[in-house]
């Protein structure tokens, strides 16, 4: 009855002015529309959607797969089925639609907002993921509270606020188990300079968020302004989890087969990222063997690093704030022996590499309501002398520190930490 049916709605098309649907794009429309879903379900009842969105359905269908737009067919077909879902919870979003394909790498453009109601592509740009989530590639997701990873599902977005990324938007994850904790979580779009298309160029991918879909600063605003207050955002990742329990990719037999699922499941890789830290140097004023919040790290700029030693800056040791538009990098122990080795030889940088290192230190201020920060240079003065120490001065040891001596300020201590720093790191 069912192929009978398909056959006898494709030929009558023929009886209009438009053309004429061949079997397979009828088929595919009885899949994805409501009309032809009540039309079967007249035949042969069962629970169905509502039958509104008819040109809806088949022209945002059409209008997804349009080649300017690049989406992914596999992206598409879950996309629609999200709208169709919500659409049989009753919900309703404001006309836009935004999508996020974090299957790509952050180096390309991955996120879509298109107007539903003109069927027009209004942005395609840049979107970072959490920084757990993976590097240049998010391969792990995570709803759980301090994961600082991405978040894949259906969302609707909430009101826009200045914070201390200055226009945000908060998120409303609809998708229970995988993002419905994303509001507690602080997870809202905003801007990001470490989004730009000149930073991704320059590095080679996007830096990364604690978890939330930063876009480049130049859109944010226009971006947010336009998907504000409920509309939907689909964020796509080909995860079997999410495929077979979400409520908007399963809603035939949502509530057939389960009511929830578990609040603390997370969408594992086969390999997860490596979150080992490479340790980096600090001065330790307070000589107490560890790094305090208002003791300063060891740093240079990106491109004097790229300069001396001659390799691409590590982003997971930059500072997530810039100084005066530039960017630093964080130094490490084999760095820094590199560069007293050749401090005194002139035709490998000599006493200028040294003149390039700075210490920064960060310091919190209050920006509408928010505490935010900044990241300032400590004036030490110039380095004069390097002296590394080890544990013991009678056997030839690894170092595990370094006297500075400087023109302008007190000898310190440099000492080794691996542990997390809040502002450092992309």
């Amino acid at each position: 009855m069912f192929k009978t049916l398909l056959l006898l709605l494709a030929v009558s098309r023929a009886c209009f002015s438009e053309s004429a649907y061949t079997f397979s794009e009828v088929r595919d429309m009885v899949r994805q529309n409501e009309f032809f879903n009540a039309v079967i379900h007249y035949v042969n009842p069962r629970p169905m959607y509502p039958i509104s969105l008819l040109k809806p359905v088949v022209t945002i269908n059409q209008m997804l797969h349009e080649k300017k737009a690049g989406l992914r067919k596999p992206v598409i077909s879950k996309v629609l089925t999200a709208l169709r879902c919500a659409k049989a919870f009753h919900m309703d979003g404001n006309g836009t639609l935004t999508i996020i394909d974090y299957s790509l790498p952050s180096s390309e453009k991955r996120l879509w907002v298109f107007d539903l109601h003109k069927k027009t592509l209004i942005f395609h740009t840049y979107v970072s993921h959490g920084i757990t989530s993976g590097a240049r590639l998010s391969r792990y997701f995570s709803n759980k509270y301090n994961s600082k990873a991405s978040s894949i599902g259906v969302y609707f977005t909430e009101q826009a606020y200045y914070g201390r990324h200055g226009l945000s938007l908060r998120l409303a994850g609809l998708d229970r188990g995988f993002n419905d904790n994303a509001s507690n979580r602080y997870v809202v779009m905003h801007g990001g300079w470490y989004v730009s298309e000149k930073f991704i160029k320059k590095y080679g991918r996007a830096g990364r968020s604690w978890g939330c879909p930063a876009v480049p600063e130049p859109l944010s605003k226009a971006i947010i302004n336009t998907i504000k207050e409920k509309s939907f955002l689909v964020a796509y990742y080909p995860s079997d989890g999410w495929f077979t329990k979400s409520r908007f990719l399963n809603c035939d037999s949502y509530a057939k087969t389960t009511t929830a699922v578990k609040a603390d499941e997370e969408l594992k890789p086969t390999l997860v990222e490596n979150q080992e830290r490479e340790a980096i140097l600090f001065a330790d004023i307070n000589k107490n063997n560890r790094r305090e919040e208002q003791e300063p790290i060891v740093v240079m700029t990106a491109d004097t690093y790229q300069r001396v030693f001659h390799n691409s800056a590590p982003l997971e040791r930059m500072l997530r704030r810039r100084i005066n538009d530039l960017e630093y990098i964080a130094l490490s122990k084999g760095e820094f022996n590199n560069m007293i080795a050749n401090s005194a030889n002139p035709n490998n940088g000599g006493q200028a590499n040294l003149d390039a290192i700075y210490f920064v230190i960060p310091v919190v201020k209050m920006q509408r309501g928010y505490y935010a920060t900044e990241m300032h240079i400590v004036p030490m003065g110039k380095i004069l002398e390097v002296k590394p120490r080890t544990n013991s001065a009678d056997t030839p040891e690894p170092v595990t520190s370094y006297t500075v001596r400087f023109d302008a300020k007190p000898a310190v201590q440099l000492k080794l930490t691996d542990r997390f720093i809040r502002w450092l790191g992309l």
